[in-house]
């Protein structure tokens, strides 16, 4: 019972989010790949394995300094990754309000091209495209207005482990 509710439900949320994308037209699909690239990049560094998950790995010796390079070394790789996935955030942040503007210029276009062929009498066939041009830009804001706030938290995190590690600090 439970667990025909739950399906139900998220077979009304995907036809939901399928209804968006369709109303927003072709320029949807990056904006939606680019969204869903953008969460899985922000996951990786949240699910990433915590510095004292690096004791558990094995890379230890009998040496006390050896063992705090494997270490130092482990933690300067995890944050080269982090500072790259951070960057991919960056750049999908500029380029999702771009895709929006390209979606505005797509409806319009689409709007005065209903209009040439069925008349700007018609309120319904000017709507459609300002809905589809207005869609477009509020994904591609909300987007981009996200990974730029998620980018600016990430970018403080780091900077905080870097100074705990040059400051020979290795509990960042």
């Amino acid at each position: 019972m439970v667990q025909s509710s739950v399906i139900a439900s998220l077979a009304h949320f995907l036809n939901a989010v399928l209804g968006f994308i369709e109303l927003g037209g072709i320029v949807m699909w990056p904006l939606f790949i680019c969204c869903l690239w953008m969460l899985w990049l922000v996951s990786r560094a949240l699910f990433k394995e915590s510095s004292s998950d690096l004791d558990k790995t094995g890379l230890t010796t009998e040496c006390d300094w050896l063992n705090q390079r494997l270490r130092l070394l482990a933690l300067r790789q995890a944050q080269a990754q982090q500072y790259g996935d951070l960057q991919g955030v960056k750049l999908l942040a500029m380029v999702a309000p771009l895709l929006g503007l390209l979606g505005t210029v797509s409806g319009m276009i689409a709007m005065f091209d209903a209009g040439a062929n069925y008349g700007f009498h018609d309120p319904a066939v000017i709507s459609a495209g300002i809905s589809m041009a207005m869609v477009t830009t509020q994904t591609g804001l909300f987007v981009g207005l996200t990974g730029a706030i998620l980018a600016f938290f990430w970018q403080r995190k780091l900077n905080r482990v870097d100074t705990n590690l040059l400051a020979g600090g290795t509990n960042a």
